[in-house]
Order: structure tokens, then C-alpha cells, then sequence
């Protein structure tokens, strides 16, 4: 018994040394929105100063001795956690994003990363996870409801639309108003081109084609950044003078224990279904609530003729419930359909990419390519992007490295023509009656069914003989070289090319109403943009106090522009586009080429990282203003003041970080190509009574002088801009503040001032006119709960601007921005900017409605104001719940104001298929007094003749609120964890679903404002047969090897 516990003692003594002796623990820490593994965390055993980092695939190995037991995770941008160790050998750790470090560091102007302590002005990282759960195939959109101070607009429901960005509103009258992109340091375009010529009409009759920001890949984005105001920008010139999108892409890491490259790969399904609101479901074709169907009066129908319509295109008929018996005697009881629903399908967006990336201690590469298939809601309409990026880097030397990206980006797009013409399938879908049967009016080839027209074409018919295809084939390439002259002084040398071709085509088959014997265009656009920049930057220490980061650049971008268009009228044989195949044709061209040379430098001096002065000055030199006054020069200056450092208050529970921020700078904006100089286009006199004559004229070929008079003393648009602000962190900085106020004029705008025809000109370009806009822009960052497992994060972000259009020019009282003769969207000396312009009611002093004998209000004597397309203020709600490796996002992105001219409401109620006409036959009695001031009591009966006669006659009443509130983007997504896969080749596999735009809140008729016939063009506001928004649901996984 004795031997027994003698030898039982000795074997729980060993165990206990055995116990007690240092272990290996491993495992892998990813983020907890992707499963990608996270390189560089630091992991510590908590206590002491044993710890390591873990590798590019985020993998770790630690030994931890025998009193260890607890291990801290943390990283910058992610909230530090804590895991007991137990009697556990691996332990893996989904880190979640911490909002309030998320924008720590910042890559601001040049692609320089600087802490965001260091800066005097405001800039906004948005997160890759951001971009890419979003499932946006353009990046413009990706970015709504993100960022504090920017505006996004999307013109409409069809695959490959174009969108427009603004930030801190309009500062130009005639610009486009959008900011610079740059993507790894190189600005490329983002135009939204048009051929040229009598086919290629205004978008008022045709849309726009897609901006070529939608050519850049989300997958291959690392970070988005946005300089928004004069002094974050200043560096990049005239051409920042909108603010700038800066985009990096990714790189590969160092990855010294693999053997094999890594593998990420994404594959992601989407569907979306088309928002069909605002119609009347109730009453079928016909006038005076007759059913209009050919038949004899005598059998409850319209006499025709042997050869007429047998179908109205009105909705004045009976309901759908009061048929009159002689029609089902004669043809059966109508039925009745959903024209809209009927022809919108259910759209699918396929979009897969795979990655390879790896390198050793002196280089690395990434391989990424990507394919996105889009089938849009409307038939035939498809957009496509193949995109394959590589990036290589490589150690040269121990003081010389090298950078090389190159991207190549093949789209195409089929799109249908929108806006106020026959050829779009808009203009008879909406005013479809809903006893029209539109698939039944045309065969399995695409041929009309039917006997006899009712003016207008069949928009299923059209999607097939009325297209716009468009292809484009585009590189981004770009070379970085850096050498160490010293240890504080490096020499870099970027430079960068942007060029593309794009076809743009128009086919327009035989028998189409409005070109009933055919017609082709087809546009060859290319855009060349090559950018150098050689800075040399120093960042050197003086003594403990004093830090200075500072740089000079010489910077040359040079841009070419050509565009080839050959129309073709009167199709030979019908679906044959081929311009051989046309009666008659004839081409256009237009060339144009700029040059922009800058010198500019900055410094930054730091004192004992609280207080910090910036400094940045350029001088531009521009090809397209005169000699003598094309160099312009704009400085800029900045203080931030980080006031807890001082106060002693870093370490304060309560208010751990304060700063203070204030800023002045100027920025400039240089002249379209060719207003310095008189130009000269091909002539096509006529006298306005018997036609024109078209050169070259049986073999002899006549130019004429432009009608624009150029102006060779124009100097450059001038932008001075003043910022303060804030950024502000509370309680162990898990609340976080940021707020700006600006203040930004900009002077001398280049525009056209109309002239007596008889000098020989129509307008003349000048210099006038002033535009302030003033703002406040906050964002709030917060972490309300982080316990153990569970991480909630909020991101909120507001932006609200006035605009002032404080003077045009002399004899200038209003700037036409698009739309009709009436209504039209214009700037207005004394309404301002985005004003809605047309027919509105007579009111009295204190704004009442003015009504007539027979009460209806009356209208105003002149054409006038009628609403404005700016709005008041927009924002974006984000709230993130992270539970081990399940995340739920979930964005509301809301907009205050922007009224919207509704056009296709005002079509609609003529025609009967508008909600609003289901009022018909009843009375309304107007709120409103008589010309003698008395109250208004007459009751007006709303029947056919009210809403076809009166009602949509008048501009004003199809003007709405363009206010709304979205439910953005939902998105569930689970990374399944380390202990899992260790057995598998998997090193993270995650899935996710996604849901956009599920929830609206808005007045607006068609259920979501979003939608501009005029695309991304200062005109806004101009909904006309636009494609209608969609809601959807997209589902993913990622896996990495």
C-alpha cells in the first residue's frame, strides 16, 4: 500500500512538471468582415513581454510560458482582444474593424501615407470591405451613404449607367463638378463620352452611356480615400480643384514560408428585380371611359377607318369592372395585364475573381483577374467587364526599389436608348394601357404581330432593332522608381499611362416608328493620358522636438482626345449594321490635346506630435489659356493642434484625444481646349426656308467660322477655400468625432454670354461670375459594445451645403444646364443653382394659389421657378454587429431635399397610366383664395378633360420632393474558423448575402427618385424615361488557399 502511494505521488509530481512547462500555441488571426488573414498582428502573452507578429497569411506561433495565461491580439484599425489560452494549442481570432481607428492612417495627396493626427484638413478612408460588400459593378456607387459631405446620383435602372460624385457641391458653373481619380498615384479619366454628329442626338432623346469609373474592378481595391477640400488637394493642381478620389490597389506580401502563392477567390451571384411603382391598374384603353377597340359606335366602341388604329394608346376607357356589355358581347371580356411588370425581367449580375500573390524577402507580385456579367432588367440590355490587374515589386538594391502595375480592362455594354423619342422603349412601356398584351405583339424572331399601328413601337421589339452597343478596351499601367540618396532623403520617379478605345454604336432597324427606314452611327473614342511626377522627399528629425516631412515635384500630364463618327441613313437590308449597308453617309471628327506642366512642394513640421504646420504650393503652366497668362500659382496652409497632448489628457478615460484643425488654400481651374483661339467648323449654310447645303458640295469642301467668339485673355477659374475643424475621442476611444466647416468661393468662371448675332457670333466666352458654397460635414464613430466575442460599431455621416450663386455676368441672367425650352434645369442669378424652370400657378403675396372662376388655380404669367434639384443635406447610418465569425452590416443612406422634375409622371397623366388618374371623375375643391381674396369654395370635377387638358399642362404639378430615406445595404456574412479548416486546404472560406436598396422611404412616384435622363452632367433632377432603379439580393463566397 505504501509502494502504491509512494509511486502515485511520484507520477501526479510528474504531470505537474509536465504541466508546468512552457507550450507552442498557434493558430490564425483574420478580419472579421472577410476571413482574409491579417499580416502584422501582434500577439502577446498578456503580462509580459513575450510576444511575435503574424505572417502575410496571418498565420502565428508562440511559446508561451508556464504563467501565461491569456493572449492579446491587436492591430491598428481593429479592436485589441483578449483570448484565454485554457488547455488549448491552437487559438484562432477573428479581429473586428474599429471604427474609431479606422482612419488613423490616410493616404492623402501623391499617395503619401501620413497619420491622420499630422493633417489640417479633412479626408475620409472608405474600407475595402466597404467598397466590396456594396456589389456595386460601378465604384461611384459603392460610395454612397459612406462618406460625409459627398453626393452620389445614379442616372438610372440599366446595366452600365453612368453616375455622378460630387463633394461639397457644384463649385463650377459649366464644369462637370466631379473630382479627380487617381488609382496608385496616376490620375485616369472618368468622362462619359458621346459621339458626334446629326444621329448622335442630345440625351434628352438618347441618355448617356456608362462614366469609365465603372472600368475599375472593386476586387482589386485596397482603399479608397477622399480629399475633399482646397488644401488636401492643392498638389494635384487645377485638375483637384473638384477634390479627388485617391484608389490604391493591392499588393502582394512577403510570404518567406510558402512554397506556393497564395489563392483568393470570390464568386458572387446577384438578382435584381425592377421598382414598378405609380401606375393605375384600373381603367383600360380608350377616351371618354369608352373601350376603344374598332368596333362599330353601335357595339360599345369607335368607328374606324379600313386602315386605322384598332387600339387607342390612351387610358380613358371604362374600369377595368365596367365593361360595357356590347364590347363582351363582340370580343369577350378584356383582359387585363401589367405592362410594366410584364416586361421587366428579373436581372442577374455573375461577377468571379481570382487572385494569385506571393514574394520573397526582396520582391512581390499579385495576379488578379476578374468577370463581370451583368444582364440588366431590361431585355437585350447586358454589361460585361473582363479586368487583369498584376502588380510587381522588387528590392533592386538596398536603396533602389521598383514598382510596376498594369491593368488591362476589356467592357462591353448593350444598352437601349432612353428619353423623349419613339426609338425608346420607355416612351410606350410607360403609357401602355394595361389591357395591352406587349409580348403578344411580336414573334419568336423579333417581328411585329400585329396588322395595324398605334403610333408607337413595341418595346420588346425595340430592345432588339433599337440598341446602343458599346465596347471598350482600356490600359492603366503604371512605373514607380525610389532611390535612397540618404537615409532621410529619397528621389522618386512615377509614371503612368491611361488610354482607351471605345465604340460607341447606335442600330436602328428597319420599319421603327420615328426612322422608319433605318439608321447606324458608329463613334471611335480615344482617350490618352500620360502623367510623370519626379519628387524628391526628406523626412528628418531636429533633436527631440522637431520633425519635418517635406517634398518638391515637377509633374507633366499630357491628355489627347479623338473621336471618329460615321452615321449611315436608310438601311439597305434590315439588321445588317454595317455602314456599306446605308444609302447615304457621313463622317465627323474631332481632335483635341492639352498639356499641363506644375512645380509644387510641401512641408510639414512637426512639433512634439501635437502641433503640426503644412504647408503646399504649385504653379500650374496650361496649354489651353493664353500665352502670357496660362501660368497661375495657388498656395495653401494648415495647423493641427492635437490640445489633449498638452493638457496631459492621453491617457484620460473620459477624453483621451482632441485636435483642432483649421485651413486656407487656393486652388485653379484651367479652360476646355480651344477657347483662346478662333475656330472653324465645316460649313452648312441654309437660309431657314429651303434647306440646307451639306459640304463637301458635289467635290468642293467650305469651312465657316465658329459662332462661339474665343477669348484670348481668359484666365484661369480661381478656388479659395477656408476649413475648421475637429476631431474629438471619448471614453477610451470608443467614440469618436469629426466635424469641418468650409467655406469655398470660387471666382472668374469660365462660361458663354450670348451676343447680338449681328456681330457674326451667337455667344462669346468670358470670364465672370461667383459661387460660394458653405458647409458642415460630421462624422461619428462609435463603439457602444465590445465584450469578449461580440463587437457592435457604429459609423454615422452627415453633410449639409449651402450654395450661393452670388453673381453670373453682365447681361447674363441665367446659365441653361439641360432639359427642355420648358421645363429645363438652370442656374439663375436670382434663384440660384439646379433651379427647375417652367410653367408654375399665380399666387399672391403670401403664397396662396390664386384660383379662377370655375376653380381651378391659375397660372402665373410668366414662366418661372418652380422648384430647385439641389438638395439640403444627405447622410448615412452604419451599424456593424460582429459575433465571433459572423458579421451582420447594415447601411441607411437618406437625402434631405433635391425636388425632381417628373416627367414621366407628367406623360403618364396625359395618357391615363399614372396613379393619380385613378382620382378621375371625382371633385377636389383647391386650397386657395379668388382674386379678391376670398376663399376658395368651387369644386372642380377631375374627369378626362381635367388631367389631359389642364392638369398636365402645368409643370408645376409634376415637380416632386426627391427626399428619401434607403435601407442601403444588408449584409450577413460568416468566416468559418482556423479550427476547421486546419485539416483542409483551405486557409479561410467565407460566405455572405447581401440585400441593396430593400427599404424606401420617399414622395416620389415612381418609388425611388434616383434617376437622371441627363447622366452625370450638372443638370440633375430631369427624370424623363429613365430606366427604373432596383432592389436585389446577391449571394457570395470567398475562399483563400
Amino acid at each position: 500500500m505504501k509502494r502504491f502511494l509512494s509511486l502515485s505521488l511520484l507520477l501526479v509530481a510528474f504531470f505537474q512538471q509536465v504541466m508546468a512547462q512552457d507550450r507552442t500555441i498557434t493558430g490564425k488571426v483574420t478580419d472579421g468582415s472577410t476571413s482574409q488573414g491579417l499580416p502584422g498582428v501582434t500577439v502577446v502573452v498578456k503580462g509580459t513581454q513575450v510576444g511575435t507578429a503574424t505572417n502575410a497569411d496571418g498565420n502565428y506561433s508562440l511559446t508561451v510560458p508556464a504563467s501565461g495565461t491569456t493572449l492579446v491580439f491587436s492591430f491598428i484599425g481593429y479592436t485589441t482582444t483578449e483570448r484565454p489560452i485554457g488547455n488549448s494549442n491552437t487559438i484562432d481570432v477573428n479581429l473586428a474593424t474599429d471604427v474609431t481607428q479606422l482612419n488613423e492612417v490616410v493616404v492623402t495627396a501623391l499617395g503619401v501615407e501620413r497619420e491622420k493626427r499630422t493633417l489640417g484638413y479633412a479626408a475620409q478612408n472608405v474600407a475595402p470591405e466597404q467598397i466590396l460588400t456594396s456589389r456595386e459593378p460601378n465604384i461611384v456607387n459603392a460610395l454612397a451613404g459612406k462618406v460625409a459631405g459627398v453626393q452620389i446620383n445614379n442616372s438610372g435602372g440599366q446595366a452600365g449607367s453612368s453616375s455622378r460624385i460630387v463633394i461639397r457641391g457644384n463649385t463650377s458653373l459649366t464644369g462637370n463638378n466631379q473630382p479627380l481619380f487617381v488609382v496608385d498615384g496616376i490620375p485616369i479619366d472618368n468622362s462619359t463620352n458621346r459621339g458626334i454628329g446629326e444621329a448622335t442626338e442630345s440625351a434628352l432623346f438618347s441618355g448617356y452611356a456608362g462614366n469609365r469609373g465603372i472600368d475599375i474592378d472593386p476586387n482589386i481595391i485596397e482603399n479608397v480615400t477622399v480629399l475633399k477640400g482646397a488644401s488636401a488637394t492643392a498638389l494635384y493642381g487645377s485638375r483637384g480643384a473638384f477634390g479627388v478620389i485617391l484608389i490604391t490597389t493591392k499588393k502582394g506580401q512577403k510570404q518567406a514560408n510558402r512554397k506556393y502563392p497564395r489563392v483568393d477567390i470570390s464568386s458572387n451571384v446577384a438578382f435584381d428585380d425592377a421598382i414598378t411603382k405609380g401606375y393605375q391598374n384600373k381603367y383600360l384603353q380608350g377616351l371618354n371611359g369608352m373601350y376603344r377597340n374598332g368596333l362599330p359606335l353601335g357595339e360599345g366602341g369607335y368607328a374606324q377607318t379600313p386602315n386605322g388604329a384598332t387600339q387607342g394608346t390612351t387610358s380613358w376607357g371604362p374600369h377595368r369592372d365596367s365593361v360595357d356589355q356590347a364590347v363582351i358581347d363582340s370580343i369577350g371580356m378584356p383582359r387585363v395585364f401589367d405592362p410594366r411588370k410584364d416586361f421587366y425581367r428579373t436581372g442577374r449580375v455573375w461577377n468571379n475573381s481570382i487572385s494569385l500573390s506571393g514574394g520573397g524577402e526582396k520582391s512581390t507580385y499579385i495576379l488578379t483577374y476578374s468577370n463581370l456579367n451583368q444582364q440588366g432588367i431590361v431585355p437585350n440590355n447586358t454589361f460585361t467587364r473582363n479586368s487583369l490587374k498584376a502588380n510587381f515589386t522588387s528590392q533592386v538594391s538596398e536603396k533602389f526599389n521598383v514598382s510596376t502595375s498594369v491593368n488591362y480592362i476589356n467592357s462591353d455594354n448593350q444598352r437601349m436608348p432612353e428619353g423623349n423619342t419613339k426609338r425608346s422603349y420607355l416612351y410606350s412601356l410607360n403609357f401602355a394601357p394595361i389591357s395591352f398584351d406587349n409580348k403578344a405583339a411580336y414573334d419568336e424572331a423579333g417581328n411585329r404581330s400585329w396588322t395595324n399601328e398605334t403610333g408607337f413601337n413595341n418595346p420588346f421589339w425595340l430592345t432588339r432593332n433599337s440598341t446602343m452597343p458599346t465596347t471598350v478596351d482600356r490600359i492603366i499601367a503604371t512605373n514607380e522608381a525610389t532611390l535612397e540618396i540618404l537615409p532621410w532623403l529619397k528621389l522618386t520617379n512615377r509614371v503612368g499611362l491611361d488610354t482607351y478605345t471605345e465604340n460607341q454604336r447606335e442600330h436602328v432597324n428597319i420599319g421603327t416608328i420615328s426612322v422608319p427606314n433605318g439608321r447606324m452611327y458608329e463613334s471611335l473614342i480615344k482617350r490618352t493620358q500620360v502623367n510623370n511626377d519626379l519628387v524628391l522627399t526628406a523626412n528628418k528629425n531636429f533633436g527631440d522636438d522637431w520633425v519635418l516631412n517635406a517634398l518638391i515635384g515637377h509633374n507633366i500630364n499630357q491628355r489627347k482626345y479623338t473621336n471618329r463618327t460615321m452615321q449611315g441613313f436608310n438601311l439597305g437590308q434590315p439588321g445588317f449594321y454595317d455602314i456599306t449597308n446605308t444609302e447615304s453617309n457621313k463622317p465627323f471628327q474631332t481632335d483635341s490635346e492639352r498639356r499641363l506642366i506644375g512645380l509644387y512642394g510641401s512641408a510639414t513640421l512637426d512639433y512634439k506630435n501635437y502641433l503640426f504646420l503644412n504647408l503646399t504650393a504649385r504653379n500650374d503652366w496650361s496649354s489651353t489659356l493664353p500665352a502670357g497668362r496660362n501660368s497661375y500659382f495657388y498656395p495653401s496652409v494648415s495647423v493641427g493642434f492635437v490640445f489633449t497632448e498638452v493638457l496631459g489628457l492621453a491617457n484620460n478615460t473620459y477624453f483621451p484625444y482632441g485636435k483642432l484643425r483649421v485651413s486656407y488654400a487656393q486652388a485653379g481651374n484651367d479652360a476646355e481646349e480651344y477657347l483662346t483661339n478662333q475656330t472653324y467648323l465645316q460649313a452648312n449654310p441654309g437660309d431657314g426656308q429651303r434647306g440646307n447645303i451639306l459640304f463637301p458640295y458635289q467635290g468642293v469642301n467650305a469651312f465657316q467660322t465658329n459662332t462661339l467668339l474665343t477669348n484670348n485673355r481668359l484666365i484661369p477659374e480661381i478656388v479659395t477655400e477656408k476649413e475648421i475643424g475637429a476631431d474629438l475621442k471619448f471614453l477610451k476611444n470608443r467614440l469618436g468625432v469629426d466635424v469641418s466647416l468650409y467655406d469655398k468661393v470660387s471666382k472668374s468662371q469660365i462660361l458663354e454670354q450670348e451676343i447680338s448675332s449681328s456681330t457674326g457670333f451667337v455667344s462669346r466666352v468670358i470670364n465672370a461670375g461667383e459661387i460660394q458654397n458653405r458647409g458642415i460635414e460630421l462624422t461619428v464613430l462609435a463603439t457602444p459594445i465590445t465584450v469578449k466575442d461580440f463587437t457592435w460599431d457604429i459609423q454615422f455621416n452627415y453633410g449639409k451645403n449651402r450654395y450661393k450663386l452670388k453673381s453670373i455676368a453682365e447681361g447674363v441672367d441665367n446659365i441653361f444646364l439641360g432639359g427642355f425650352e420648358s421645363p429645363q434645369i438652370r442656374a439663375d442669378r436670382n434663384y440660384g443653382y439646379g433651379v427647375i424652370w417652367g410653367q408654375g400657378f399665380k399666387r399672391n403675396e403670401d403664397g396662396k394659389l390664386v384660383i379662377d372662376d370655375d376653380g381651378l388655380p391659375m397660372l402665373a404669367d410668366e414662366l418661372g421657378p418652380i422648384g430647385n434639384a439641389t438638395p439640403k443635406w444627405a447622410g448615412g447610418l452604419r451599424n456593424t454587429f460582429t459575433y465571433k465569425g459572423l458579421s451582420l452590416s447594415v447601411l441607411f443612406d437618406a437625402r434631405k431635399g433635391g425636388d425632381i422634375m417628373n416627367m414621366d409622371l407628367f406623360y403618364s397623366t396625359f395618357y391615363g397610366t399614372a396613379k393619380v388618374t385613378e382620382q378621375r371623375n371625382t371633385t377636389i375643391v383647391y386650397d386657395g383664395v379668388k382674386e379678391d381674396g376670398s376663399p376658395n369654395t368651387t369644386p372642380v370635377l377631375r374627369d378626362q378633360d381635367y388631367f389631359l387638358n389642364w392638369y398636365s399642362s402645368i409643370d408645376e404639378n409634376f415637380v416632386e420632393d426627391g427626399s428619401f430615406i434607403k435601407l442601403r445595404e444588408v449584409t450577413l456574412s460568416y468566416a468559418l474558423p482556423q479550427s476547421l479548416l486546419a485539416k483542409t486546404p483551405f486557409q479561410g472560406l467565407s460566405f455572405s448575402a447581401t440585400g441593396r436598396n430593400l427599404w424606401r422611404k420617399t414622395d416620389f412616384s415612381y418609388g425611388d427618385p434616383e434617376g437622371n435622363l441627363l447622366g452625370n452632367t450638372n443638370a440633375q433632377g430631369f427624370y424623363h424615361a429613365v430606366t427604373p432603379s432596383t432592389k436585389g439580393y446577391t449571394f457570395g463566397v470567398n475562399i483563400s488557399f
